[in-house]
């Protein structure tokens, strides 16, 4: 009996001396093999072989900078990461980040990205076979999608096809026509301006930034950022933005959200009504909803400059957004001449000085800005756009009229020599194109072994931070420190062990 007692009290004491397992990840946990090596170039366009990190703890993430949405907010993200891994494991954690698109991202490219951003981690790059090769050790799905510059069956809100423009007539008395296609930018400008929000919004390389929505703007700190939702019709669900706000398609996504990152997203509702529509959930919670019901002169003049990459500055004043100058050309001072806008009457065919401000024009078709002295028989009447084969060589479609006409010509074309009426092939020129990819960042141990992913830009950096921390101590990094409280199974395992004591010296005697 003597020896059954010790024998439990050696199994009992055998219990107290197994350490309890450290807690779950906050990101999803993986079990895979190592992603091996691999060599491509960083931002200084020095070779980089993947080997060369040789921290016990890597931070993967995939990245390119003509991305306006997630990418940024990555970055930004996992740079408070690194500012906030503690002071014993900062030097066994490194970060690293991988191009989706290495036909842009170029060293140079990179760099920049990186100054923009204030981060120095290295920065890959490489060819399309490097990189693809590397995409799919981390099952990274990337794929480019090539874009046309323009949309030949261009349709208004309610789908009728229409070709809605705007004329402009410089001060030396050229003119040129611009084609009007809205972007989600022009449908949250919209939206604010028939609902009565006000937009803070601030301009960058990579495009239109909204910073804030109603006197709600997001921090420097990135705790929280308005990120840009579609509403997939198919689906009929919301949808992370693939593209920026400027290169979301208005007539196609006609219902876009503005989701605060740290709100509700149960709150986003799908949409009401027929018209195109912009809904906000604030980081509060509270939510704002409008229908657009259409554009008006000052939505279709900023946005077929803007599209036209013609600078124009438009003012907001009391009585209305007023045009202040065109591709840099302000009126004088002493008011001899003024920028004038001009609506198409479309019975008369011709000309007209409008009677009221661009804010008070309601879904124009084609409207026009001249200087004042300008005679509106000057202004060459708006060709709309028709595509036949005899047109432009087949590879365009003709705008303007009589002087003024000139071909637009289609992707990979340009006018002829001294001829802008034919369209002839670009060899050397690529077709524009956008990434698709899937949004990962992964933690690896020091086998180079994924052991924690995260998607999207969907997390915390202080739940990233508790991971990297997890893993250090999984690895043997960090050495976790008893907290001096003993644990329910010790002191039951305590009781248990003194009870089979007493069990066997009663016996005994």
């Amino acid at each position: 009996m003597r020896r059954i007692a010790l024998f439990l009290v050696a199994l009992l004491l055998s219990v107290t001396l197994v350490s309890v397992p450290a807690s779950a990840f906050n990101g999803f946990q993986l079990t895979t093999s190592s992603v091996g090596n691999f060599t491509l170039t960083d931002e200084n366009n020095s070779e980089m072989k993947f080997s060369d990190m040789t921290e016990d703890i890597v931070v993967v993430s995939f990245f390119f900078t003509r991305c306006t949405d997630v990418c940024p907010i990555i970055t930004q993200n996992l740079k408070m990461v690194q500012q906030q891994i503690p002071d014993e494991i900062a030097e066994d954690v490194g970060f690293v980040s991988i191009t989706l698109d290495p036909r842009h991202d170029t060293p140079e490219v990179m760099n920049d990205y990186m100054s923009l951003h204030g981060v120095e981690w290295p920065h890959l790059t490489g060819n399309s076979t490097e990189l693809a090769d590397v995409w799919s050790r981390f099952g990274m799905a990337v794929q480019e999608i090539v874009t046309d510059p323009h949309d030949d069956n261009m349709s208004d809100m309610d789908g009728q096809i229409h070709h809605s423009s705007v004329v402009y007539t410089n001060e030396n008395g050229t003119s040129m026509e611009l084609m009007f296609l809205p972007t989600g930018m022009t449908l949250t400008t919209a939206a604010a301006d028939e609902a009565g929000w006000s937009l803070n919004t601030s301009e960058s390389q990579f495009g239109t930034m909204v910073n804030g929505i109603n006197g709600y703007d997001s921090p420097e700190d990135w705790s929280w950022w308005w990120s840009l939702k579609v509403f997939n019709e198919t689906s009929e669900g919301w949808e992370d933005s693939p593209v920026g706000v400027d290169s979301v398609n208005a007539l196609e996504e006609q219902h876009i959200a503005w989701f605060s990152s740290q709100a509700n997203a149960s709150l986003l509702m799908a949409p009401v009504g027929e018209d195109p529509s912009v809904q906000v959930v604030f980081p509060d919670n509270t939510t704002a909803f409008t229908n657009v019901s259409g554009f008006t002169g000052y939505h279709l003049t900023q946005g077929a400059f803007d599209g036209a990459e013609i600078d124009v500055d438009i003012s907001d004043s009391s009585f209305g957004h007023f045009l202040n100058s065109i591709n840099g050309v302000s009126a004088p001072a002493d008011w001899s001449w003024w920028w004038e806008l001009h609506t198409w009457n479309q019975t008369n065919m011709t000309w007209e000085d409008s009677q009221v401000g661009m804010d008070l024009l309601d879904d124009p078709m084609t409207i026009a800005w001249a200087p004042n002295s300008t005679d509106n028989s000057a202004i060459p009447a708006p060709g709309f756009a028709t595509i036949e084969a005899t047109e432009c060589s087949g590879n365009g479609w003709i705008m303007g009229s009589g002087q003024n006409a000139h071909c637009m010509c289609d992707a990979g074309y340009e006018w002829a020599e001294d001829d802008m009426l034919r369209c002839v092939q670009i060899i050397s020129e690529e077709p524009e194109y956008t990434v698709g990819h899937s949004t990962i960042t992964y933690i690896l141990d020091d086998e180079k072994k994924p052991r924690v992913s995260w998607l999207s830009d969907k997390w915390l950096p202080e739940e990233f931070v508790e991971d990297i921390v997890t893993l250090a101590e999984k690895e043997g990094l960090i050495e976790i420190e008893s907290e001096g409280i003993p644990s329910i199974g010790f002191i039951l395992s305590v009781v248990m062990i003194s009870m089979a004591a007493i069990s066997l010296r009663a016996k005994s005697e």
